[in-house]
């Protein structure tokens, strides 16, 4: 079984190749989440894999919650992460395995995986080119990764700089995501894609434009990024980064 969790799709797709890969089924966290669907059977000699992205160098809220509620039949399975990030993933393996092991479960390895960024609040979008070039590096570091999980090793550790990184980072995460910073141009059409994808069910649409009922989200940036129009906002900067969708995902509509 492979859980994952995604913004613009890099999760999904990687998630996807290991899941061909080994002949394993896929499930959303946070549709998971909203079915309370967190029971997880696995067979005898059976891996569980967790995917998700890395927010502000440590754990999505919606991969905080989803681990602290899962409910394991073996007592001990390997269990593996691969973690995607645009650069580093600090030391986000290190809170996994804090927050796992609050609800007994060991998560063996942990291994990141630099795909495109999406956080387009801080950071410029990938053009066509950056992006084919950093997919086609992350395809070899994901056969890298397939062979550490099928020989069960301890995947990577991260040192203290991560650890300095990821502590200043958290905490900025933890207490900021404030919906109030995303705001609807007049180019909105009313879709509901928004509001349909968000993972927090933050989302509503109001008289055909969507409002944010929740105070903080994810900020997974779904909404943002995916908007067929381009018509949300987050703070100032936005408009003129850029947006990314993994392709995959485009393809999907």
């Amino acid at each position: 079984m492979i859980y994952y969790f995604t913004g613009t799709g890099n999760s999904q797709a990687a998630a996807r190749f290991f899941a061909e890969q080994m002949g394993e089924e896929t499930v959303d966290m946070a549709v998971a989440l909203k079915k309370r669907e967190l029971s997880c059977r696995l067979g005898e000699g059976e891996t569980l894999g967790l995917v998700f992205p890395v927010y502000y160098w440590g754990l999505p809220t919606v991969v905080v919650n989803f681990l602290s509620k899962l409910k394991l039949s073996e007592e001990s399975p390997y269990v593996w992460a691969v973690v995607t990030c645009g650069s580093s993933i600090g030391a986000a393996d290190r809170q996994l395995k804090s927050v796992a092991a609050r609800n007994g479960i060991q998560v063996n390895a942990v291994y990141p995986l630099v795909m495109p960024d999406n956080f387009v609040p801080m950071f410029r979008a990938p053009g066509e080119e950056k992006v084919k070039e950093i997919l086609k590096k992350a395809d070899g570091r994901m056969e890298e990764i397939l062979s550490g999980i099928r020989t069960r090793d301890g995947g990577d550790q991260s040192g203290f700089r991560g650890l300095a990184l990821s502590a200043s980072m958290q905490a900025l995460y933890r207490n900021g995501r404030k919906t109030s910073h995303f705001s609807v141009d007049p180019s909105c059409v009313g879709c509901g894609l928004c509001e349909t994808i968000c993972p927090v069910s933050a989302i509503r649409l109001v008289d055909g434009r969507p409002e944010w009922k929740k105070e903080q989200c994810a900020l997974c940036m779904g909404c943002l990024n995916r908007c067929p129009k381009q018509a949300i906002q987050y703070g100032k900067r936005t408009r003129k980064n850029g947006r990314y969708v993994h392709p995959g995902m485009a393809a999907e509509g």
